[in-house]
Parts: structure tokens; C-alpha cells; sequence
């Protein structure tokens, strides 16, 4: 239940809103904060940031702030969208708060241009800030030390909400994996979500590559970021018949499927901050092989034996060989810290608290 005076009262303008496709983030974290008692109107292009006044919010939240780049067509769009940006935030109406959620310190595969206007980007848009959200507890330090003009302001780390439908049932995973040629007994990494260089891709295939496990199979599942990556994935592929791949859009069925079907999924990231990809493997009860970060760090210590298996240093062919699927009689991942309406819940009452 939403707390008296405080979480249901506030409105919330979320940019983006339920617009946003590319995440279905946005729309579990949106429909928690409704869940909550909040009000929550969508802006969907940052030209529109401008209109707040006429919405009259009381909470203006901001989702990845590299979308100025995503929205642009040239350089000069980028400057005038963040200048845009910028501005409307300095005139916001005096009760509007505004709360950054930081999804990520740095835009993945960013271009020249972008690297260079990044950081002083950052550092306007933190200065006009009123608070600021993590998505995991052992993210917030991690934010402040790389942002000092976070330092001082308000700050709480939430859990990424887990997604509650991604457990395929035994019969379903069963003939997922007999339609794609897979027996019981053979152990099956997966990489399941985007596929890009940042992302640990190359180091995965050239590691799996190496190691001899005959009973070893990966599935690799998702869209390459460019045709020269899905080129070069296909080429390493072909010669080792224990890699299946699956490059394309996976839609929200396929997406389950593919996880599904895994036994242990390998997320080989180091440069991030969050990972939608991490939770939703771990929602669908799957152990994630991933290098130790604050974030994975973090869901380790608070999932229970097994479900992280984290890593120091770079991914090697005895850590691949030594994977097998979870035993039977290991609970479940204790995801109870992210169930959605609790998320949805201490967002609000921190909206509250910021009044």
C-alpha cells in the first residue's frame, strides 16, 4: 500500500515513458510506481521535457540520459537537444523535483563525438538534479565517486525488478531443448539479449572455442549491433558445431525460450553499471557466469549459493569446462528484494521524502 501523504499523491513524468520499447524496464519500473499510487505521465522525446510546466508533475524522472544521442540525426541536433535539455530543466516549475535514475556511467558503443561531449554533459545534468536512483545498493557509492556533483544529493539504491514471467515450466523447457537438438545431459551456456562488443561478445566465443568439453553446448540469442559484428560471429561459429546461433530480434516469447533452455548463462561484462540482461537470466532461474562488479557483487550476497558465479580477471577455458546446471535441491534465487511492487514501493517513498 502506498504510504498516506507521500507516494499517493505524487505524479510522476517519466522520460521516456511507455513508449520506450527497446527495455521493457521502463514499463515493469512505470506500472510499479502506478502500483505505488503515483500518477505517471510519459514524455517520449526530450524536446518535449520543455512542456513540463503544462503537466504539472511533481517528480520529473529521467531514464538514460545518452538518449539525447539516440534521438539525433547530427552533431548539431546532439548539442541542441542537450542545450535543450538543460534549459528546461534550470526553468522547471518550483515544486518539480528531479530524479535521475543512472542506468548506466557511459553510452555503450559511443562514437568520437559522443565521448567527447559526454562528461561535460554529465556534469550539467547532475548539477541540476535533485536526487538520484541506482538500481542495485551497491551501485550508489560506485555513482557518486564517478559523478561528484551527485556527492551531496539525495540518493537510494533500489533492486532492478525482477521480471516474473521468464521461468519456462519443465515441459516447456523440455521441448525447447529437443527442438533444438539438445539431450538432457548435455550442459548448455547461453548468451541471451544484444549482442555487442562491449558486452564480453568475442571474448565468450574465442574462450568457448578453446575449451574441450565435448557434452559443452552455447547458444548464442539476439541481434548483433552491426553487420560486420554478425559477420564476424558467424564466421567463428561455423567452425565449432557445438554453437548454435540465434541472431535475430528475439521478441518476448523467444526471449523466455532462449533462457529457458539454458543451463547457465555467461554475461562476460566489465564496463557497465547495471544489467537488465543479468536479472532477467536470474528470473528465470538460470546461474549467471559474470565478472565481479558492485552490481553482481551485490545480487550475490543477496540471492543465496550459487546463483552468481562471479569471476575475477578474464574468462578462461576451465571456468567455461567446470559449469553444470544447478542442482535440484538448491532453493530457488531469493528475488524477493525485487519484486516489483516493493521496488515500486521505496521509489515512491523516496519521490515522497524529495517533497
Amino acid at each position: 500500500m502506498p504510504d498516506p501523504g507521500t507516494a499517493g499523491s505524487l505524479r510522476i513524468a517519466s522520460w521516456p515513458g511507455y513508449g520506450a520499447t527497446h527495455n521493457p524496464f521502463v514499463h515493469v519500473f512505470l506500472d510499479a510506481l502506478r502500483d505505488a499510487g503515483c500518477t505517471v505521465d510519459s514524455i517520449e522525446r526530450v524536446e518535449d521535457v520543455g512542456a513540463i510546466a503544462d503537466r504539472a508533475p511533481d517528480i520529473l524522472l529521467l531514464h538514460w540520459a545518452e538518449r539525447v544521442f539516440g534521438e539525433s540525426q547530427s552533431r548539431l541536433q546532439v548539442l541542441t537537444k542537450i542545450r535543450s535539455l538543460l534549459a528546461a530543466l534550470a526553468a522547471r516549475p518550483g515544486h518539480c523535483r528531479v530524479v535521475w535514475l543512472v542506468h548506466n556511467l557511459a553510452p555503450h558503443d559511443a562514437r568520437p563525438m559522443q565521448r567527447l561531449v559526454w562528461p561535460f554533459y554529465l556534469r550539467a545534468l547532475a548539477r541540476q538534479v535533485d536526487g538520484f536512483m541506482t538500481l542495485s545498493p551497491g551501485t550508489v557509492d560506485q555513482v557518486r565517486a564517478a559523478l561528484p556533483a551527485l556527492a551531496g544529493k539525495p540518493a537510494v539504491g533500489l533492486w532492478h525488478p525482477a521480471y516474473p514471467d521468464a521461468i519456462l515450466s519443465p515441459n516447456e523447457r523440455n521441448a525447447a531443448r529437443a527442438g533444438a537438438g539438445w539431450t538432457p545431459d548435455q550442459c548448455v551456456l547461453g548468451y541471451c539479449g544484444q549482442i555487442r562488443p562491449y558486452k564480453g561478445v568475442e571474448e565468450l566465443l574465442t574462450t568457448f572455442r578453446a575449451t574441450p568439453r565435448a557434452d559443452l553446448r552455447l547458444l548464442f540469442a539476439g541481434r548483433p549491433g552491426s553487420p560486420a559484428f554478425r559477420d564476424w560471429i558467424e564466421a567463428e561459429a561455423v567452425r565449432d558445431p557445438r554453437i548454435t546461433l540465434r541472431l535475430q530480434d528475439l521478441p518476448a516469447p523467444a526471449f523466455r525460450e532462449a533462457l529457458g533452455i539454458c543451463d547457465v548463462t555467461v554475461a562476460p561484462l566489465r564496463t557497465y553499471l547495471h544489467s537488465g540482461s543479468i536479472v532477467h537470466a536470474l528470473s528465470a532461474n538460470r546461474p549467471v557466469l559474470t565478472p565481479g562488479t558492485p552490481f553482481s557483487r551485490s545480487l550475490a550476497a543477496e540471492l543465496g549459493t550459487g546463483w552468481m558465479r562471479l569471476y575475477q580477471g578474464e574468462l578462461t577455458p576451465d571456468l567455461l569446462r567446470a559449469q553444470t546446471p544447478q542442482p535440484a535441491n538448491i532453493a530457488a534465487p531469493n528475488l524477493s528484494a525485487m519484486n516489483a511492487a516493493r521496488v515500486g514501493q521505496a521509489a515512491a517513498r523516496f519521490f515522497g521524502g524529495l517533497r
